[in-house]
């Protein structure tokens, strides 16, 4: 800088002298109060979005616990309900197991009866054919042709 120039401002800061020196002090007050207001409106308003913010958080939070509290509900249902289901299903399996049980032994009780019933039939025309041949070889051939006609006749129909 030079000794002559040592009052004289710097043509950047010659503009903001002037600016500053420009104003009145009562227009740069009632701006510096406005710009004041105006960011104390800003805060209040930042500070009701935040108190908003923070309730709906709290909504979404109760929301949320609900909807847990309603899907755990919901999950112990379905799966009482499976339960009982699956004793159900249990139970007619084992139901329809011992019907078919009863059933084959029913089954294997008319079989076995009738095997006996078969057998016994079997037994005495075995009997009775070997008293005709005893009685044939008793007896003359033509009486035997007869014996074994009159049996043949018997067992056919």
């Amino acid at each position: 800088m030079d000794k002559d120039r040592v009052g004289e401002p710097a043509p950047a800061e010659a503009k903001k002298t002037d600016r500053i020196h420009m104003k009145p002090l009562p227009d740069i007050l009632d701006e510096m109060d406005a710009n004041i207001r105006a960011a104390a409106e800003a805060a209040r308003r930042a500070e009701e979005a935040a108190r908003a913010a923070k309730g709906a958080a709290a909504a979404a939070t109760t929301a949320s616990k609900e909807a847990q509290g309603a899907a755990e509900k919901a999950a112990e249902e379905a799966t009482r309900q499976a339960r009982e289901a699956l004793a159900e299903a249990a139970q007619k399996a084992s139901e329809a197991a011992e019907e078919a049980k009863r059933t084959a032994n029913e089954a294997a009780g008319e079989a076995t009866k009738k095997a006996r019933e078969i057998a016994e039939e079997v037994k005495d025309l075995a009997i009775e054919l070997a008293l005709v041949i005893r009685n044939a070889n008793i007896h003359s051939s033509e009486a035997f042709i007869k014996e074994i006609d009159a049996f043949r006749d018997k067992w056919s129909n």
